[in-house]
């Protein structure tokens, strides 16, 4: 039975297995024998080696897996050993197997458990697996806090052809591949990456959009990382762009940071982006980058927020208006596209308000993907407004 099962029945016949390949470890099943591929381990000289750990199962007629009845495993590598250079005790010699052509290992481990000072058997498959992961890379992964037994998450990534660093398994989970493609090769800007801005980068890190680019002079302050989501090491003090550049690396390889203020005479950089999100608190500055957009034809998203104390507490209001020429004369110089700077500023004074930041990032980065057929679309309203207290949306052509 082991022999003629592939690995994606075998998974789909085991909750382990296949819980082992969705975490991001490399696995397969090959004539008969379970892989894990790229485990990270030392040397004797204390260098980071990756090597592959084969073991054969025991399976019931039906495919599922049954306690092993062997505790001995392979190795395609070189001898593991602990941080002080000793060998690891886990009974290795040379024994050669060849699983498949191009895979064969030269070295066995004989690796077997006590309970109250006897030996005893694994009582699972999972428990001997486990026991093995441990033994091998946990040394590698204390001396090389980077090191990562979940080298299918490398290969899946690079194998789907996009800038994100792990592989987008829900959309193929979901059959929604053709959607979440409709943004490879688009490049996009956030200009401002405040509260709402760096929000909007933390929605768009997770697509496969080619470029991300941010646009901001700003250094991160201390009132700055309770507007931004999760939290971000020593960040205060860094320039906006390269704390949030070096932090969402981690999820997509194409974020590149600007530290500049977008002016007069800098905007032609703009032309490039096949959509731009304008987050600023700044009025002119919003005329003059929303007027040069729309007039260059390159769609934009202007976000807003305003935020009053009422008689029991704050009134927040979150705005977005966009996308094109049509959107910006509608609405420029009213509520929906402000241009001059407010006199009273009570959002200034209570800038911890980053649910409100949260939720004007996403009603933006709907209207986004609207743009780009992600998402259906019922109107053609310029601008929609959120209010907290009636927790009422409001658009273009909708009275309340």
């Amino acid at each position: 039975m082991a022999c003629v099962l592939g690995f994606q029945e075998l998974a789909s016949l085991n909750p382990f297995i296949r819980d082992l390949d969705e975490q991001g470890y490399q696995v397969d099943f090959i004539n008969g024998y379970f892989v894990i591929y790229g485990l990270p381990y030392l040397d004797q000289i204390g260098s980071l080696k990756h090597g592959d750990w084969i073991s054969p199962v025991d399976l019931t007629e039906g495919g599922a897996l049954d306690p092993p009845g062997n505790h001995q495993a392979w190795f395609r590598g070189d001898k593991p050993y602990n941080r002080d250079g000793r060998e690891l005790n886990i009974g290795t010699r040379n024994h050669r197997l060849e699983v498949t052509t191009g895979l064969v290992a030269e070295l066995s481990f004989s690796l077997k458990l006590l309970e109250n000072g006897q030996m005893r058997t694994y009582r699972s498959f999972e428990e001997k697996v486990q026991t093995y992961l441990d033994a091998i890379t946990a040394p590698a992964m204390a001396v090389y806090p980077e090191a990562t037994p979940l080298k299918g998450i490398e290969v899946k990534a690079a194998a789907q052809n996009s800038p994100l660093r792990f592989p987008d398994t829900s959309s193929a989970n979901y059959n929604l591949n053709d959607i979440s493609s409709l943004l490879r090769s688009k490049k996009v800007a956030i200009v401002g990456l405040g509260g709402t801005g760096s929000y909007i980068l933390d929605l768009l890190a997770r697509t496969h959009l080619e470029r991300i680019a941010l646009f901001d002079d700003d250094k991160v302050h201390v009132h700055t990382i309770f507007r931004m989501p999760g939290f971000i090491h020593r960040a205060i003090g860094k320039p906006k762009v390269e704390a949030l550049a070096h932090q969402y690396g981690n999820w997509h390889s194409g974020i590149e940071p600007i530290n500049e203020r977008v002016t007069q005479e800098n905007i032609e950089r703009l032309l490039k982006f096949d959509f731009v999100f304008v987050s600023v608190d700044d009025g002119p500055a919003r005329r003059l980058i929303v007027d040069w957009l729309s007039s260059k034809s390159v769609p934009f998203i202007d976000c807003g927020m305003g935020l009053n104390r009422s008689v029991v507490g704050l009134n927040g209001t979150v705005r977005i208006t966009g996308v094109d020429r049509t959107a910006y004369d509608r609405t420029i110089d009213t509520a929906y596209l402000p241009t001059e700077n407010a006199k009273e500023d009570e959002y200034r004074r209570q800038a911890q308000i980053a649910e409100l930041n949260a939720l004007n990032a996403a009603l933006a980065v709907i209207r986004f993907k609207q743009h780009f057929r992600i998402y259906d679309r019922l109107d053609d309203a310029a601008w929609y407004v959120f209010e907290t207290a009636p927790l009422e949306l409001d658009s273009e052509g909708r009275t309340k």
